[in-house]
């Protein structure tokens, strides 16, 4: 009745060890939930009615956004949903134990071979000494990336993010720390997946030159010029905000991006200088959900920083974030911007990856080799 050939073709999704894991539970699940991201929901009806027909246990998709696993479908608890299974997404360490329901996360890892794309990338990035970076799609196949810059002549190195961060190399949209801990032991980075904001992250949050070999386009670029566009629109935001006297701070309420009490100091250095503001929770951030507000000047984002970063072109009164607001009151120079990020708590242990690389980790806040 439904197709999963077009996924098998683009992904790796282990389905029977999904089904394994729902199986082994104790007790059974009662009702099951499925959340995917929005270019892998699609095929939710095929996967549910395998899930179903290879368990005996009925399911429920949910049919909301999922942009990471910092956005987590705890709603469905309320009808009844006791084990989510979590698709395409890395577990998130920091966020501990989930007290609605167990998760079972379930990664579709890309099947594109990166072997090529990264060896032709390594032509042309100059320095000898490469940082590789990704997303939990491509993770897997960062001992295939190290190896290419080898056989390249280059000396590939991966970093450990903090405990926000599962994979070694991997980035966030929010959070570059697997970048910033090899900072000073790397000529440039090599970013290798689909899109621009990841390796922008990592380009703005680092000043290390970052270069993308996407294996869905065979494409090799730079993204200086994206970073360089990307800072003009914050500037001419930040500029539309100067002469704002009424503030919106904005929290997200989803589970792993919520920073109530940022929000509350924000709401207190506005005050101090003199203007207004209220703070205002939202789950799901758009225009529509902010039209009651369009009497305030400015909107601070709390949020995913994406949301300032992607989409603030849809909204009509400027959206900040907090470091751009500190800009706004004068309390940053505008010299000192940085890029708002989400961190973990503490640098997160890994075992040997065994990349074949040079690996480097913070332990105990000291950088050293494994």
């Amino acid at each position: 009745m439904y197709d999963l050939d077009g996924l098998a073709e683009a992904y790796d999704l282990d389905l029977p060890a999904v089904i394994a894991r729902l199986k082994e539970r104790t007790p059974t699940p009662a009702l099951v939930g499925l959340q995917f991201p929005d270019g892998l929901r699609h095929y939710g009806p095929a996967i549910a009615a395998h899930v179903e027909r290879e368990t005996g246990v009925p399911t429920v998709i949910s049919g909301e956004p999922s942009f990471g696993a910092c956005d987590l479908a705890l709603d469905l608890a309320r009808i009844g949903v006791d084990c989510l299974v979590h698709f395409g997404h890395s577990p998130m360490p920091s966020m501990g134990r989930i007290k609605e329901f167990v998760i079972l996360f379930a990664p579709v890892r890309s099947r594109a071979p990166v072997e090529a794309i990264v060896t032709e990338a390594a032509g042309q990035i100059p320095g000898a000494r490469i940082g590789i970076l990704t997303t939990a799609q491509h993770a897997h196949k960062v001992p295939d990336m190290a190896r290419a810059l080898e056989a390249a002549g280059k000396v590939p190195v991966v970093g450990f993010g903090d405990n926000r961060v599962f994979n070694p190399g991997q980035l966030l949209g929010c959070n570059f720390t697997a970048a910033r801990t090899i900072q000073p032991d790397v000529d440039a980075f090599l970013y290798v997946g689909t899109g621009d904001f990841h390796p922008i992250a990592a380009a703005w949050g680092t000043d290390t030159p970052v270069w993308v070999a996407d294996p869905q386009t065979g494409e090799v670029r730079h993204v200086d010029h994206r970073v360089d566009a990307l800072m003009k629109e914050r500037f001419t935001n930040i500029a539309r905000a100067m002469d704002a006297r009424r503030f919106a701070v904005l929290v997200g309420t989803r589970v792993g991006q919520e920073r109530y009490k940022l929000a509350r100091g924000l709401k207190k250095l506005i005050e101090r200088h003199g203007r207004e503001a209220t703070v205002v929770a939202l789950d799901y951030f758009s225009p529509d959900a902010l039209a009651s507000f369009r009497h305030l000047d400015a909107w601070v984002n709390t949020g995913c920083p994406r949301i300032t970063t992607d989409d603030y072109a849809r909204y009509d009164r400027p959206m900040l974030t907090p470091q751009e607001l500190e800009i706004v009151l004068g309390v940053r120079s505008a010299d000192d911007y940085v890029f708002d990020e989400f961190k973990g708590t503490k640098p997160r242990p890994h075992a040997d990856p065994a990349v074949g690389a040079t690996v480097i980790e913070e332990e105990d806040g000291v950088r050293r080799g494994v």
